[in-house]
């Protein structure tokens, strides 16, 4: 039978009797001693619903239980782990009897960050749906330190929403769960980071917590902590291709730059480039008119780039971030499910290839 049917089956016993089969025994019974056949009977009575509130209360811990295998299982599939051989993914061991509170799930380890999936409960209706809405703010932060992130609603792989009844209506059917009340988050923590708090805590599994700030007109409402949950980082998978100081030169904008190489993870890629410029342009408070051209030449360089595979898609991705450190500019790129890091058969920039497999 569904778990749907068996709520609605328990859901329509009279309430009289749940508390009647709940109710003690007193030490001494009225049942006269010439009447044992009347005491078998009450017996008889109590247990059915006795353990129908066992059975109850122990269809609630499952669903709660269920509720985050099916999604960790679900993350597994989006992101495409498995065909790709993706070393780089760690899933966390569930609990066993947990109705409430921040459970991890699985984590991705793309570089520069560690994306982190997680469930919250128990957390109303209402309350997720001011999570779509940015009424309801959810924040990761690694307790007993400054480090704190943004946690998002998580979206299926390729999903593009906008305007706020059509996000609402997807964090709803996507990642909120109204019979365990349940919600999945998504978090992107700088993996710098976290390397310095496991050196600073002096461990390998650190404790995070979620902080949930309702508000109103007035400020914060409800401050409310989930946690905390103990997380270890995904490893690192990657794979680096040397360019050999590649010139780029863009007629265009007339600026050339030399391509160093390539780090390339399961979920990210890292182009590497090097000019002499670089410095003054990735300077805080740099002329932003005089670095224009430069950055243009850096944005195109990554959604102009394409890395194809063997089974022939071609990946390809605009520039997020673009640190400037020890004279190289990296130009973070990422995209959400996974690639096969030793399925790359060509590297190419228009119709200049950079790297080729060796048939």
């Amino acid at each position: 039978m569904k778990r749907e049917l068996l709520s609605q089956a328990f859901g329509d016993i009279d309430e009289a009797l749940i508390v009647e089969a709940y109710r003690p025994v007193p030490a001494m019974a009225s049942f006269s001693p010439e009447k044992p056949l009347h005491r078998k009977k009450k017996h008889i009575v109590l247990l059915p619903f006795a353990a129908a509130l066992i059975l109850i209360l122990g269809i609630t811990a499952y669903a709660v239980w269920s509720i985050h295998i099916t999604r960790q299982q679900e993350l597994k599939a989006n992101l495409e782990i498995e065909e790709n051989h993706v070393s780089s993914y760690r899933e966390y061991e569930l609990p066993k009897e947990q109705e409430d509170g921040l459970v991890l799930l699985s984590s991705v380890n793309e570089g520069q960050w560690q994306r982190i999936y997680m469930d919250i409960s128990p957390v109303t209706e209402e309350e997720a749906v001011g999570i779509s809405k940015g009424e309801v703010l959810c924040s990761c932060r690694i307790k007993e330190t400054d480090i704190v992130c943004n946690a998002e609603p998580k979206m299926p792989v390729g999903v593009e929403l906008s305007g706020k009844d059509e996000i609402q209506k997807a964090v709803l059917e996507n990642a909120y769960d109204k019979e365990t009340q349940t919600i999945t988050l998504e978090c992107y923590m700088d993996t710098t980071r976290i390397e310095k708090a496991t050196a600073d805590l002096l461990t390998e599994s650190i404790p995070i917590q979620i902080d949930m700030f309702i508000f109103e007109e007035q400020g914060v409402k409800e401050h409310r902590v989930f946690g905390p949950a103990f997380y270890s980082p995904a490893e690192e998978q990657k794979r680096f291709f040397d360019f050999e100081n590649f010139l780029y030169y863009d007629e265009k904008l007339d600026k050339e730059v030399e391509i160093v190489g390539l780090e390339l993870t399961p979920f990210s890629a890292v182009w590497k480039i090097r000019y002499e410029e670089a410095g003054a342009v990735h300077t805080p408070g740099a002329d932003i008119e005089q670095c224009r051209p430069w950055l243009m030449l850096e944005d195109r360089l990554c959604s102009e780039a394409q890395i194809l595979l063997k089974d022939g898609r071609i990946i390809s991705s605009g520039c997020s971030t673009s640190p400037y450190e020890n004279g190289i500019v990296r130009l973070e790129c990422s995209w959400e499910s996974a690639i096969n890091i030793d399925d790359v058969q060509r590297i190419a920039l228009g119709n200049q290839i950079l790297w080729e497999d060796a048939p």
